[in-house]
């Protein structure tokens, strides 16, 4: 029996599920779970972001200056599926309703390109320095990191944690997970 490249994605999970933030060309904001991010580059910081192209969070990439990313925790878990509308078939398709109704306090002054979640392990504000098409179901955008919070609660000031951070996973659809337990390992040398 062959295996279905149809679902080789699911070989790298989990991911984080990330909490992107975006605004529209009338300044609306919107807020969505992602779990295709990493970091391409520590110097500059910069992070690619694959969105699919049916997207509301797509079309204002395609606009925006810039976006946020918010590393949710696992208690989040339930607001974090609201925002995921498309999927959880949360009954709310409004963005403004969507977002007032997640159970999530939000930011919407932090950056200006959209909103971040103070009580999650950190957020990133992101200005746009490349968008990539490569024909497939999903857009690339690469945004540069201009701006870092580490929650104190979880992070020192230099973004190492302070216990065992819980991130928000995602597996597969509707199933979720997150970190044991932190391990450090033996030096060598």
């Amino acid at each position: 029996m062959a295996d279905s490249v149809d679902v080789a994605h699911r070989l790298l999970a989990p991911r984080i599920a990330y909490l992107i933030g975006t605004t529209d060309e009338n300044g609306n904001a919107n807020l969505i779970p992602v779990s295709n991010l990493t970091s391409v580059s520590t110097k500059p910081q910069q992070v690619a972001l694959a969105v699919l192209k049916q997207w509301r969070t797509y079309e204002n990439l395609l606009a925006a200056d810039g976006f946020t990313v918010t590393v949710p925790t696992i208690e989040q878990l339930e607001s974090v599926w609201k925002l995921g509308a498309r999927y959880s078939k949360f009954p709310v398709v409004d963005p403004v309703e969507k977002l007032a109704s997640c159970g999530l306090e939000l930011d919407y002054d932090a950056s200006s390109y959209g909103p971040i979640v103070p009580s999650g392990i950190g957020s990133l504000s992101c200005r746009v320095v490349a968008r990539i098409d490569l024909n497939g179901d999903h857009g690339i955008t690469v945004g540069e990191v201009e701006q870092v919070w580490f929650n104190a609660e979880y992070l020192t000031a230099e973004g190492k944690p302070k216990a065992t951070t819980h991130p928000l996973m995602q597996q597969t659809g509707n199933l979720f997970t997150t970190s044991a337990e932190a391990m450090a390992t033996v030096d060598y040398y």
